[in-house]
Formats: structure tokens, C-alpha cells, sequence
């Protein structure tokens, strides 16, 4: 028997609805409490006890970069460091890959995926702030001015020359990625395009490159007269994503004394942990703080609806979906979430819904134009 479109789409959402209140959720940052690829080497009196120390000893490494990568760097001194056997009880996954053993030595790279739950009760009871929620990814356009004259990918730019020297983690809550720097690059975007602002172009890059959020680092080699004519190097940011542009004057400066490069190498490495520190205290959980909202959801077809829970339930922040009523139309849904509505706002951000008040009353819209395909997404599953 065929449903007609009414009974059908009531159908689904009263099944969806009935699952509110206890989620099955998907991390918001994809697998932030995963570990892939880690190299692990030991040797001891035989391989049996070689693989077991090898073990032991990367599930521990591994725990260490989850808790660094979602904690902030002011508390990365007093994190946890827990015997080995809850070590092996916050595991939930271990996989392991191309292993290598000889008499007494084991190589191979561990696959480890960390409970969500058991971390979060871990961290909280050691009164650690976190952030659960991965950044979409961020491209950085270094421009270098110097004696007047600014460049991009004009050879001899110390700047994006530091950048290029960085090492980016890819595992990390805010990823940054560099252009090329190819001709392609070259005739898109030059060092007073971007410093001006330009939208259409900035715009053009960011979707060569397949992001909506690129990052102007202008640093700028000027000589202090005060301080006693030192040369300086300080760093403005300009922030463009699909909605505008905004500009944040950063305390991020760098004395240069003879070697200009490793000053630069600094700079690059504090703008990009600042943009991360930055990052994690917009999204730190707090769970102290729970509220709610009811949001009015615009719809086209019922597969919208379908993709609007689906990517509610990725957020590390929301706790709880209750669909109070649905149209062809619209549907309003009450939203349980963690922290105040503007960290919301940030966090649905990165599943392209958009959270917006709207002549007083919040509305929620699907971004991307199109619905998900079922199971479509990144997955880690674990009730909140």
C-alpha cells in the first residue's frame, strides 16, 4: 500500500520526533576523540611483550593529543594523566595496521577511538574546559609588507615562507590550509586584492580551494622608534566567509633581530594557536549551562526536514530534538542545548544550518541548497 505525501511525511516525523529526547548522536567535529595513523615502535625481551608495551604506550599518546587538541593550551599543564588501565577503559576502538615483529621488536600504526562519554565525565571531573566542535576548514592567505611594498606569491615573501615551514595538523579543531601558489593562484588573487577585501575574489580562492572561509594575514616589518628604532613585525587578520567580511586587530608581534626567518616562524606559529585558542573558547562546552529554544524550520520537501535533524544531531551541543509540529511549509522544533544560543549559532554553523533571530523568533534554515542522502556524513556515534 502506497502512503499519500501527508501520511507519509507525518509518518517520519512522528519517528523522528519519538527519538528526541535520547539521541543517537554524530560528533559535531566528525571523530575529534580519534587517533589515526600513530606510529608505534617497541622492543623488549620478546615481540609478545613488545606488541603489549607498544600498545600500551600509543593508546597513551593517543589520549594525550585528544585531550591537547580539544583542551585549551593554558590547561594543557594540569590535563590528566591516568594509569593504564583506565587508559584501556576510555578506549573504545583499536585498530591496528601494518604490523612488523622480529624477535624482540614490534612496529605499527594504531587506529584508536576514544569513548565520548568516558572522556567527557574524565575531563569534567578534573574541572577542564573543552571544545567538541571542528571548524570548517580555513584557508590563510599570508601577505608581507614591507618598506612599503606588500606580496603574496611574489618570490622573497618571508612571511608566507614561514607559513609554508608550519606544521599544520591536520587532526586539529580549526584547520588551516595554504594556496599553492600557482599560476592559477597568481591570476586570482594578488597582496592588494586581498588586503582591500575584495569579496568576488576572495571568494574565488576559497572555492578553488573548496572552503567558505579564507584568512588575510597581513604582517607588516615596521621600525620601532620608540623602543629604541628595533624592527618589528605585527599581524592584522582579515576574516571572510560567505556572509561578509570583518577585520581583528591582533596583539600577535614579533621583535626580528638578525635572523629574520626564524622570527617569522614564530609569528606564524602564534597567529595560527591564537586562531585555534580562539576557536576552542567560542566553542567550549559548558555544561553548568543548559538551555533551550523552539525554532521555526522552513521547508521545501520532507528530505529537508530529514537533513536539518540529522545534522542537529552531529552538534556537539544540542542535546535533544523535540519536533512540535511540521507543515508542507515549516516545522517548529524545540532545541536542548549545551551553553548560551550564540554558541549555538557557531556550532550549527559548521553543519550548514544557519540559527538566526528573525523579527524576535529564531529561525533555523538548511544551508547548501540541497538535502543529505541518508548516512551521508562523517560518524561517530555516542548519546550525549
Amino acid at each position: 500500500m502506497r502512503l499519500g505525501g501527508a501520511t507519509a511525511l507525518l509518518a517520519a516525523c512522528l519517528c523522528a520526533a519519538a527519538a528526541g529526547a535520547a539521541l543517537a548522536q554524530t560528533s559535531d567535529a566528525g571523530d575529534v576523540f580519534s587517533v589515526a595513523g600513530l606510529a608505534v615502535d617497541a622492543s623488549a625481551e620478546s615481540a609478545v611483550v613488545a606488541r603489549q608495551q607498544a600498545l600500551r604506550d600509543g593508546q597513551r599518546r593517543a589520549l594525550r593529543r585528544v585531550l591537547r587538541r580539544i583542551t585549551l593550551r593554558e590547561d594543557h599543564a594540569r590535563l590528566p594523566d591516568p594509569d593504564d588501565q583506565l587508559v584501556a577503559q576510555l578506549v573504545e576502538t583499536l585498530g591496528v595496521d601494518g604490523e612488523k615483529t622480529s624477535a624482540v621488536r614490534y612496529l605499527a600504526r594504531l587506529n584508536v577511538r576514544f569513548n565520548r562519554m568516558a572522556m567527557r565525565r574524565l575531563l569534567r571531573g578534573g574541572n577542564l574546559a573543552f571544545s567538541e566542535t571542528r571548524a570548517k576548514p580555513t584557508l590563510v592567505l599570508p601577505v608581507f609588507e614591507k618598506a612599503g611594498a606588500v606580496a603574496l606569491f611574489e618570490d622573497g615573501n618571508a612571511w608566507r615562507e614561514a607559513w609554508g615551514r608550519l606544521e599544520l595538523p591536520a587532526d586539529t579543531l580549526l584547520p588551516l590550509l595554504l594556496p599553492l601558489g600557482d599560476l592559477q593562484d597568481i591570476t586570482t588573487i594578488g597582496a592588494d586584492t586581498a588586503l582591500s577585501g575584495d569579496s568576488a575574489r576572495l571568494g574565488e580562492i576559497g572555492q578553488r580551494y573548496g572552503v567558505e572561509n579564507v584568512l588575510v594575514a597581513h604582517a607588516a616589518l615596521r621600525i620601532d622608534l620608540g623602543a629604541g628604532g628595533i624592527p618589528r613585525v605585527r599581524v592584522n587578520l582579515l576574516k571572510f566567509t560567505s556572509r561578509g567580511s570583518s577585520t581583528v586587530i591582533s596583539d600577535h608581534q614579533v621583535e626580528v633581530g638578525e635572523d629574520l626567518e626564524a622570527a617569522m616562524d614564530r609569528l606564524a606559529r602564534q597567529v595560527a594557536l591564537g586562531q585555534e585558542e580562539d576557536w576552542k573558547r567560542r566553542t567550549l562546552l559548558t555544561f553548568d549551562s543548559e538551555d533551550s529554544l523552539s525554532a521555526r524550520v522552513r521547508l521545501r520537501r520532507l528530505a529537508d526536514w530529514l537533513a536539518v535533524r540529522r545534522r542537529l544531531a552531529r552538534s556537539a551541543m544540542v542535546r535533544s530534538i523535540a519536533l512540535q509540529s511540521i507543515s508542507r511549509h515549516d516545522a517548529q522544533v524545540l532545541i536542548g542545548f549545551l551553553g548560551d544560543p550564540d554558541r549555538l549559532v557557531v556550532s550549527l554553523a559548521q553543519r550548514d544550518l544557519e540559527l538566526a533571530l528573525v523579527d524576535g523568533f529564531w529561525e533555523l534554515r538548511l544551508l547548501g541548497g540541497e538535502a543529505e542522502a541518508p548516512g551521508r556524513g562523517d560518524g561517530e556515534t555516542g548519546k550525549k
